[in-house]
């Protein structure tokens, strides 16, 4: 290669830098286990799954998009829980929550502002028997550096979160109905 080839090359590297961090943090994601081993891969392509509804926590001002994978859709789609049968076995519920913010071109408005945390919830009667088949893991995200970190120090957390499932019990541990569209 002659030197001005290589000049060209070096100046459009240095043009365009790569932050091989935020690429890496990009696929380390699914990587992750939470603490009751459930992963993050699990929900691999969540992105693209269907809105269950949106939600508000005001606890602590976080807005907040619902999904759920096609087992899930289905099962809202067939009359669950409202015909008194569980989600189908495979069901998965994303919750995806971000710190809030006012529109700047719609003042009236909320909107999403960072990223806080991915959670889900995953129907395998088999791997958590102990919480009426749902398995229960939360990604906390750091927008400083790009990254996510499983929550909680050991399985007992899943614990929590199946207690306070339990208010909604008579519709298989899941709070979000699937509104008319």
């Amino acid at each position: 290669m002659k030197k001005s080839g290589l000049l060209i090359i070096l100046m459009s590297v240095s043009l365009f830098p790569l932050d091989l961090n935020a690429v890496l943090s990009a696929e380390d994601r699914f990587a992750l286990k939470a603490p009751n081993g459930i992963s993050f891969s699990e929900i691999r392509g969540y992105e693209t799954w269907t809105v269950v509804a949106p939600s508000y926590r005001t606890d602590n001002k976080e807005l907040r998009v619902i999904l759920g994978n096609s087992a899930m859709i289905g099962s809202y789609k067939s009359g669950v829980p409202g015909n008194g049968q569980p989600f189908a076995e495979g069901s998965i519920v994303v919750k995806i929550g971000w710190a809030e913010r006012q529109s700047p071109s719609f003042p009236v408005a909320r909107e999403p502002d960072v990223l806080r945390r991915v959670e889900f919830i995953v129907k395998d009667s088999k791997r958590f028997p102990l919480t009426a088949g749902w398995g229960y893991a939360r990604f906390v995200y750091d927008a400083k550096t790009s990254t996510f970190t499983p929550w909680g120090k050991d399985a007992s957390f899943a614990q929590e979160c199946f207690q306070c499932h339990t208010a909604v019990k008579e519709k298989d541990y899941i709070f979000t109905g699937y509104p008319e569209r």
